[in-house]
């Protein structure tokens, strides 16, 4: 009965603590990498078309270059977006609801493994109250490292009671929500050999067993590399990190290791001292570490591993060992130590590593207890920290409300990364303030003159300064640099356009759409057909991607366009009744674009 009572009490403590910690943030719209992954995505359209396409596509659809496969996250986001609408709203929820779950589950793992409930719960509640939880779970991107840990915590409950064929169902279903959960697998392993109902601690004599119960995992191997094998083709095994993104990648052997070392310490540092979190710490925040002795914090990053591999060997607890094997098998994952992975660090990574961590909490206050002669100061000085921590999370969930608060706590926690000062030379873009971006952005072309971002933002920017030739030069170094970077293509094709050179935009919008089939680029490419006079070939491009009824107001405005010009005027007016001011009459909105090339969009 107590069992019951304590998982009763955790899975509501999981569900209210969810909601009251990250609740603030359900209001955020589409941030960072949001707008990459959902916002525009042919599969996340509230219609669940082509959902079983999802799982023979890269996570950004159409783009194998980066090397990321994901599909049932995709897939998840597609279901959101059909069942609780397009709003970010209804995703945010979708991520706290999961969170509380992966928490929970977090909870029955621990109390299946410690010999103490106070161990548990200990573990548990660390795990909630983590800040640099944040970006995992109110970022919606983040949903990868929740869905992926939530499979590897019910696949080793499920091995735990040797349901295996089961736990190889799940454990497939964590690899197709990230590869994060090939980290599985070596945890599996040590609990077949060390795990004997709660309390076992030492070497089991059951090797050839455990070897042999690993099997049940091979097939979900195999199918999963086969699906992502047709998803990413050659890039199967790579992925497209520049030196910005992961300056690791580009070191020499040894450099890159001490700066990995470095980057390890820096984990734990935001971990238990979540201070000055950012979405960001690429090139420039962290340099590279030429020699180890130069670098304080990639020494003790050492020292710190080492201790905690002696306390895998030499350690008899089995919830102290596990929470080792947790942690070491996930962080090996994004380490950067043998595999280059596509960044040099981001918090939303941590999610699993942090399970091991919460694990270790838990067997140190199994070690605490019967030598701390006063509990209450114990319990007392816990309850300070997790409020505290508390604090930190509703305050940084601020910053995920929108780019701006995102990209100004990031610039201000991060200053030297080239990613956030691309995004704060943005922020003074979209501000009106040309001269001051200019400023920004010149600085970032002059430490990397190759970083595609930063490349088509200056584009943009000398736009507005009326410099379009420079604009011009960009937007092609850009797509020269990175062939599949649709904002670029946009960028020129919209130039082109709006300049009346429509083969060259066609030319250079036909390629984009091929890349990818965005909203965005078959709207420019349907009105420079229309401006060529190929109405009817406007109208079969928007209806192959959309369908006759799109939901983006400006694809119906293109097709009443694209009718119009063909002389068909019923349909025309039937599209235009859908996107103009009720209060202007059809004359007038007619009136507003008839004998024009080029049509300027604006606020309908």
């Amino acid at each position: 009965m107590g069992r019951t009572k304590d998982l009763i009490l955790a899975a509501v403590l999981a569900l209210i603590l969810s909601f009251v910690l990250f609740g603030n943030g359900i209001g955020g719209d589409f941030v960072f990498d949001d707008t990459i992954v959902i916002v525009g995505n042919p599969f996340i359209d509230g219609q669940l078309g082509g959902f079983g396409k999802i799982f023979i596509t890269p996570y950004f659809a159409y783009q194998p270059h980066p090397g990321l496969y994901r599909p049932l996250t995709i897939a998840s986001y597609s279901l959101n977006a059909f069942v609780l609408g397009s709003s970010p709203v209804g995703f945010h929820v979708v991520n706290i609801f999961l969170h509380a779950l992966t928490s929970f589950l977090a909870f029955v793992l621990l109390y299946r493994l410690s010999v103490s409930k106070i161990a548990a719960f200990a573990g548990f509640l660390f795990f909630m109250f983590l800040p640099i939880h944040t970006e995992a779970v109110t970022s919606i991107v983040g949903r990868a490292e929740i869905l992926s840990l939530l499979f590897v915590i019910g696949a080793l409950l499920l091995a735990l009671k040797q349901r295996y064929i089961f736990a190889s169902t799940l454990f497939f279903l964590g690899l197709l929500s990230k590869e994060m959960a090939v980290a599985f697998l070596p945890i599996f392993l040590f609990l077949e050999l060390f795990s004997s109902g709660s309390q076992a601690s030492s070497w089991k004599p059951g090797f050839q067993k455990a070897v042999k119960n690993i099997y049940y995992f091979i097939p979900s191997v195999i199918f999963y590399a086969v699906l992502r094998y047709i998803a990413l083709g050659e890039h199967f095994l790579k992925n497209d990190a520049t030196a910005v993104y992961n300056p690791i990648k580009f070191a020499s052997f040894f450099s890159g290791l001490w700066t990995s070392f470095k980057v390890f310490y820096l984990y734990l540092v935001k971990t238990f001292f979540p201070i000055h979190l950012s979405s960001d710490y690429s090139f420039g925040q962290i340099p590279p570490v030429k020699t180890l002795v130069a670098s304080l914090e990639a020494m003790l990053g050492i020292a710190i591993f080492c201790l905690v591999v002696l306390l895998l060997f030499r350690g008899k607890d089995i919830l102290m060992r596990s929470g080792i094997i947790i942690f070491l098998s996930s962080y090996f994952v994004i380490s950067n130590w043998v595999f280059k992975t596509g960044t040099i660090m981001a918090e939303r990574l941590l999610y699993m590593p942090s399970l091991g961590l919460a694990f270790m909490i838990g067997a140190v206050f199994v070690w605490l207890g019967p030598r701390v002669k006063n509990t209450r100061v114990l319990y007392g000085c816990v309850s300070i920290i997790l409020v505290f921590y508390g604090f930190l999370i509703l305050d940084r969930n601020r910053d995920w409300l929108n780019d701006a608060n995102l990209y100004e706590s990031a610039y201000a926690a991060a200053p030297d990364s080239i990613v956030n000062q691309t995004n704060k030379a943005y922020l003074e873009f979209k501000a009106g303030k040309y001269m001051e971006a200019e400023e920004i952005l010149n600085k970032i072309l002059y430490l990397a003159p190759e970083h595609v971002p930063a490349l088509n933002l200056a584009g943009q920017n000398y736009k507005k300064l009326g410099q379009l030739q420079k604009s011009e030069e960009l937007w092609k170094k850009a797509i020269e640099l990175r062939a599949d970077y649709l904002r670029a293509y946009l960028s020129l094709g919209v130039l082109y356009y709006e300049n009346g050179y429509f083969e060259s935009a066609e030319n250079v919008l036909v390629d984009s759409v091929d890349i990818y089939p965005r909203w965005s680029e078959v709207l420019f490419l349907a009105l420079t057909k229309v401006s060529l006079e190929k109405p009817e070939e406007a109208i079969e491009l928007i209806h192959k991607h959309f369908g006759d009824n799109p939901q983006q107001k400006e694809l119906r405005f293109a097709l009443g366009w694209a009718y119009f010009n063909k002389g068909d005027k019923e349909s025309a007016y039937r599209y235009f009744e859908q996107v103009k001011d009720p209060k202007t009459s059809m004359e007038d909105f007619i009136r507003t674009f008839e004998g024009s090339e080029v049509v300027i969009l604006g606020e309908f």
